[in-house]
């Protein structure tokens, strides 16, 4: 019997599972499933658990889930260590596992900041990335009235958007306008990102570099005109990137992003290491912002993204010997990929 192996407990990981058992594909196999934490956050309702007065409920069990939907899975909660693509083993904190197809779904951590600041304030600069970072901010924002927010990817804009309710909020952005990752080349799609922000009474600093924190103040310097200055700001969130969030594969580490993982339409993953180098993963997949996608770059912090490499995933990896013919493909469009992060963001559509 075939066996089948996830890594992770995101959102891309709980899709992954969801169309497994949709195709009944959990009844002849083997399979297991592997992740560090025992619970997959809600990101998307940082909004409501955050700026609102409600109680939402951010975080899904995973043994919940799987009685929930009846999945045909055994879990076992351990942290991965490494992966040995040539021996088909995985090596974990609480044992060793084996397999014949590996889903790798281990998501994406923060970039930490390097700010200069006291001992004493650290705690009110935090990255935006967990539960645990979700509770932090919620804490600090509950005597703050200015918040500044470094980073202005898709982060960084849903949370000025968001947070612009209650609070003062300056967006700290290094690049020379907002979103520039995401929509290079296409100018008005910024311009429409900024006139949001504008609406919302938020602050925007590009060219802007965050260099220090003290007695409320963040101290910023323009890298163009050289011109120093702070704002004001009693919490401070970092949501300037991600990075992959990975074990160690055939003896690669990410730590440093000299070696990434990226994987092509089909969720089939290979490695590209710091001389260019490209190593192909044989029966190896990644989905959600555990990778890069190869042709439209890293693109993390999207509920849509994940949902369908997990779906498409799901359903390839059962299609292998049908080369690209009956395979789903994951090739969004730049207008679809601003379509998806404007309306989540704006909360005009909603995830369940």
């Amino acid at each position: 019997m075939e066996k089948i192996v996830l890594i992770g407990a995101g959102y891309a990981g709980f899709k992954f599972m969801e169309e497994l058992k949709r195709q009944n594909k959990d009844k002849n196999t083997e399979i297991l499933w592997l992740s560090k934490e025992n619970f997959m956050t809600k990101k998307w309702l940082m909004d409501s658990y955050i700026v609102k007065d409600k109680d939402e409920k951010v975080i899904v069990q995973v043994r919940d889930f799987i009685k929930e939907k009846g999945i045909n899975v055994h879990w076992i909660e351990d942290e991965i260590e490494t992966v040995d693509t040539q021996k088909k083993e995985i090596t974990g904190k609480k044992g060793k596992y084996n397999y014949n197809k590996l889903i790798i779904a281990t998501g994406s951590k923060a970039k930490l900041p390097r700010i200069e600041c006291a001992e004493s304030v650290k705690e009110k600069i935090t990255a935006f990335n967990s539960f645990y970072d979700f509770k932090k901010v919620k804490e600090n924002l509950k005597d703050s009235k200015n918040v500044a927010i470094i980073g202005a990817g898709p982060i960084g804009f849903e949370m000025s958007v968001n947070l612009s309710k209650k609070f003062n909020v300056s967006l700290i952005e290094f690049e020379l306008d907002i979103m520039l990752a995401l929509l290079t080349g296409k100018p008005l799609y910024r311009k429409i990102t900024g006139k949001i922000l504008d609406l919302r009474n938020v602050h925007v600093y590009t060219l802007t570099r965050a260099y220090k924190f003290e007695q409320n103040k963040l101290f910023c310097d323009n890298i163009e005109t050289k011109e120093n200055f702070y704002v004001p700001s009693e919490t401070i969130v970092f949501a300037a990137g991600v990075k992959q969030n990975l074990p160690v594969i055939d003896g690669y580490a990410f730590e440093t992003e000299k070696n990434i993982l990226i994987c092509n339409d089909f969720g089939e993953a290979w490695i590209r290491d710091e001389n260019g180098r490209r190593k192909i993963l044989n029966d190896v997949c990644a989905i959600g912002d555990s990778c890069y996608y190869l042709n439209i770059g890293n693109y993390p912090a999207s509920a849509m993204f994940a949902e369908r490499s997990g779906k498409n995933v799901a359903r390839n990896i059962f299609q292998s010997k049908c080369k690209n013919k009956k395979r789903l493909d994951f090739n969004p469009s730049l207008y679809s990929k601003f379509l998806d992060m404007i309306l989540r963001r704006l909360r005009l559509i909603s995830l369940k």
